[in-house]
């Protein structure tokens, strides 16, 4: 300040007229005030322009989330209409036979999503219906009744929000007609979901707090609306009252008002995409306040500096007065703006370059000179600015490098401005993995800001890298196989070479689950992964889809033998054991093979078709491998059918309960009785069990089959109890999944209450190998059922693994030696193991049944031997309750 004070009093002051110092003290306000309306006008021009782009970034965000919405009120909507259209299926299937009054205790319909599914017929009476109710009423008066009624295509109606006369709840109708093929009308399937379910997807973290779910029909009526945590579908308390989007329009986005158009008079920013194959349209809300506070925030501190500025600028204009010197002035305009220019771009984190085209004679660009630059624009590329101010592009990069920021620098040129985002390599010289580079023409110059992104993109990368990765073994995932597969399947069609899946299923898995716990369950599942990991190839793949699914994904396979090799490997990974608990657990797979293109062409096939040859496997034996063959998927179909047939058996109560006499073999006295069932199948007559009770143990029917079953036994005991017939105890054989699964206690002493009979009644038959997988918690129940007074039977001893100390441990009341020991009594070998197993349950308190007697000279040896009881067709076989009664009478 000294130098430039003497510099104007020696050199300046001395040539200046009165007039013009005068001039100078009226001029330098008005430039001043000049200069201050050229930065706010900046600033101002700056902040719309943020503005606009952050409104613009926030249409394209909404209309995401608008497209995320529609597609998942699509696949909601997608699953309501497959329940109607089995529903409707199945109705027609047994012709009118269908209960839907259990089908919420099997868990058939989504709990947290259905409040009734039910079928009304042509007048709109009941036909069936899940929800417990017992009103009468009529659907007629309906709109959706009445629009199935006089519309004979077979369309998904979802209607308008009302009360339902089932629930008296608030819900949404989805219907369909019941007879589609039909010119006349039968009637209408009908499914009621919760409104709150098409909103459920709602997050905060998305959404923000006052952020709008909507949905909205064609017929201008909202379904559903919420706004954060409220969820509105009476049509008194809808949050929008009347906008409607284009009818024309498949998608859009704007912004309204909150006075006129929401019930909170919020502004939103609102985007709306149709939802595919319906009359629907998802909407959503991105309140304004919420979306522009960052923005906001942001103008209020650039606005504040500003103010600051604008007051050091007027300071400034004052102390330059003083000077009364128009060269002073000059220079203090030139040292603002310097100041200004550097303040922009020394405290930003972008780096700010200042690049010139330089020219031949003939006017082609050949080179870019870097005129200025800021302090962390030197700092990117590892330099001071000094030593980077004045150089050129060509100084620093040749070759590749050099023409891509060339062709760069040349875009903004020609079109004004250039953008794009840039994988920096070793050769770029820069100290960044990622960067944001915007060059645009100024003048004659061309202004280059570039911003280090590599953070943001580490970021994206690690959650794409999560999305597709399981987070248990760190293998990919489902989603992974189902993105990369088609892809893979184009290169393969492109160089004509093929692609192997095997699906790989643990065998034995469940169990080593439930009696080791769930932790041990993902240790064993990363051990497997890491073995099978080390089976493949490099650029092979290992994914898990789930639970203990496994699929190895073999690009170029080659031949079926070189196919086979890749999955004996697989397999041979299970024949080490697997130490877990402090024990050496042996497990196996199964593993079902399809290629490209023989057994498909396409993702979804080539996964289907695999799974198809794995449960073939499965069905042979387990631990092998198998190719897929068009007759797997037959036998599937066929399996499924007869599953099909097997659930509505039991939901019409097909079932015949048939009983085996047990005998006292010191006297020949009936001592008790078997209940086993048959299947009376209305065409192919009585079914053994043998054909049906694996399939209802492998599709967990055989929980309300088992259900059925005690109900059954219970009510013909209470049957004879009240005839005044003999009763003897009578077993019931229950599975192992019926404990994990259902609360047996609660089962069996209900019956015990609802047919008041007594508890030593009834016997429970567990197998030996059921024992072996009892938890603490079946043993509890175990206990507490013996402590009702129903005693405990071991069906089957000897063809399991039980230990004495288990045997103990459940205090059971009866042991039943297999009928395989029972054949080989009459030689010395077989007698002498059927003695210790007397002896042996005698010694702990059990009373010993011997099945399979098929002789008199079997009951005399069980005699000598001291055994208790016998059972088997020499004494009686199976009978129908009123022919086994015979025996007792």
């Amino acid at each position: 300040m000294t130098a430039v004070t003497h510099f104007l009093r020696r050199r300046i002051l001395p040539i200046l007229s009165q007039r013009q110092h005068l001039v100078v003290v009226v001029m330098l306000p008005l430039i001043s005030l000049f200069l201050a309306a050229i930065a706010w006008s900046s600033l101002l021009n700056t902040l719309e322009s943020k503005k606009f782009q952050a409104i613009k970034d926030i249409y394209a965000h909404a209309e995401g989330l608008a497209q995320s919405y529609a597609e998942r009120l699509d696949r909601t909507i997608d699953g309501f209409n497959r329940i109607l259209i089995h529903v409707r299926h199945d109705w027609d299937l047994s012709k009118g036979a269908t209960k839907l009054e259990k089908a919420d205790e099997v868990g058939i319909f989504p709990r947290d999503a259905v409040v009734v599914v039910a079928i009304f017929g042509e007048q709109g009476s009941v036909l069936t219906s899940s929800h417990p109710s017992k009103s009468q009423f009529t659907v007629s008066d309906r709109p959706y009744f009445q629009f199935h009624k006089y519309i004979t295509e077979d369309q998904l109606l979802i209607g308008q929000p009302m009360r339902g006369r089932f629930s008296n709840e608030e819900v949404i109708l989805l219907s369909r007609r019941l007879h589609p093929t039909s010119t006349d009308f039968k009637g209408v399937v009908v499914a009621g979901i919760r409104p709150e379910f098409l909103t459920a997807n709602y997050s905060v973290t998305t959404f923000g707090e006052h952020g709008y779910l909507g949905v909205l029909g064609v017929d201008k009526q909202i379904r559903v609306a919420r706004i954060g945590n409220k969820v509105t579908a009476v049509q008194s308390a809808d949050p929008v009252t009347s906008f409607y989007p284009d009818a024309d329009s498949e998608r859009g986005v704007t912004q309204l008002e909150g006075k006129r158009w929401f019930a909170d008079e919020r502004n939103r920013f609102v985007a709306w995409r149709k939802v595919k194959g319906t009359q629907l349209i998802a909407i959503v809300g991105l309140d304004e306040a919420e979306m522009l506070a960052h923005f906001e925030s942001e103008r209020s501190n650039a606005l504040a500096n500003a103010y600051w500025n604008t007051l050091g600028l007027a300071v400034f204009t004052l102390m330059a007065m003083g000077f009364a010197h128009v060269l002073l002035r000059r220079k203090s305009e030139l040292e603002s703006a310097r100041i200004a220019y550097r303040a922009a771009t020394e405290e930003g984190v972008d780096g700010f370059y200042i690049n010139r085209p330089l020219r031949d004679k003939d006017g082609r660009i050949y080179d870019y000179l870097v005129v200025d630059c800021n302090n962390r624009g030197a700092e990117i590329f590892k330099l001071q600015r000094h030593d980077l101010i004045g150089k050129t592009i060509s100084d620093f990069y040749q070759g590749a490098v050099k023409e891509a920021a060339f062709a760069r620098l040349q875009e903004a040129l020609e079109k004004g401005v250039h953008e794009s985002e840039v994988k920096v390599s070793e050769r770029d010289r820069l100290d960044a993995e990622w960067i944001n580079y915007k060059a645009v023409r100024s003048g004659d110059d061309l202004a280059v800001t570039i911003r280090d992104i590599s953070e943001n993109k580490a970021h994206l990368q690690e959650l794409e890298r999560r999305g597709n990765e399981d987070a248990l073994t760190g293998l990919p995932n489902r989603h992974w196989i189902q993105n990369h597969l088609p892809s893979a399947i184009a290169r393969a069609k492109e160089s004509n070479t093929t692609i192997a899946l095997l699906f790989v299923d643990i065998d034995g898995f469940k169990a080593v689950n439930d009696a080791l716990g769930h932790t041990a369950g993902d240790e064993l599942l990363k051990m497997i992964a890491s073995r099978l990991k080390r089976t493949v190839r490099p650029h092979d793949h290992v994914v898990r889809l789930g639970g203990d699914e496994y699929v190895v994904l073999v690009e170029g396979a080659g031949r079926d033998e070189d196919v086979k090799r890749v999955a004996e490997r697989a397999l041979n990974v299970f024949k080490e054991g697997f130490h877990l608990a402090s024990q050496n657990h042996t497990i196996g797979a199964s593993i079902g093979i399809s290629i490209y293109p023989r057994d498909g062409t396409d993702a979804e096939t080539l996964l289907k078709n695999a799974d198809i040859a794995m449960y073939a496997v499965k069905k042979e034996g387990k631990s092998n491998y198998q190719f897929y063959q068009h007759h797997f998927y037959e036998a599937l179909k066929n399996r499924l059918n007869r599953e099909i047939e097997l659930r509505r058996a039991i939901e019409l109560d097909e079932f015949e309960m048939y009983y085996q006499a047990r005998v006292n073999i010191q006297d020949r006295s009936a001592s008790s009785m078997e209940a086993l069932v048959r299947w009376n199948h209305p065409t192919k007559g009585i079914i053994s069990p043998i054909e049906f009770i694996p399939l209802a143990e492998s599709t967990g029917l055989i929980l309300p089959l088992g259900t059925l079953i005690i109900e059954k036994v219970c009510q013909q005991l209470s049957v004879w109890a009240r005839a005044g017939k003999s009763i003897v105890p009578v077993s019931i054989n229950v599975s192992p999944r019926q404990f994990n699964e259902s609360n047996m206690l609660d089962v069996f002493t209900s019956a015990l209450t609802r047919y008041s009979i007594e508890p030593e009644w009834v016997q429970i038959e567990i197998t030996e190998s059921m024992m072996m997988q009892e938890t603490g918690h079946d043993v509890n129940v175990l206990t507490s059922l013996r402590d009702v007074g129903i005693k405990l039977c071991l069906d089957d001893f000897g063809t399991g693994y039980s230990s004495l100390s288990q045997l103990q441990e459940l205090d059971l009341d009866v042991l039943k030696i297999d009928r395989a020991f029972t054949a080989t009594i009459e030689n010395e070998e077989g007698k002498v193991l059927v003695t210790a197993m007397i002896m042996m349950a005698h010694a702990l308190g059990m009373l010993v049944v011997a099945e399979g007697v098929e002789s008199e000279n079997q009951m005399k040896i069980l005699h000598e031997l001291n055994c208790d009881e016998a059972q088997g067709y020499y004494i009686s076989r199976p009978l129908p309750a009123h022919q086994a009664q015979l025996l007792f009478s």
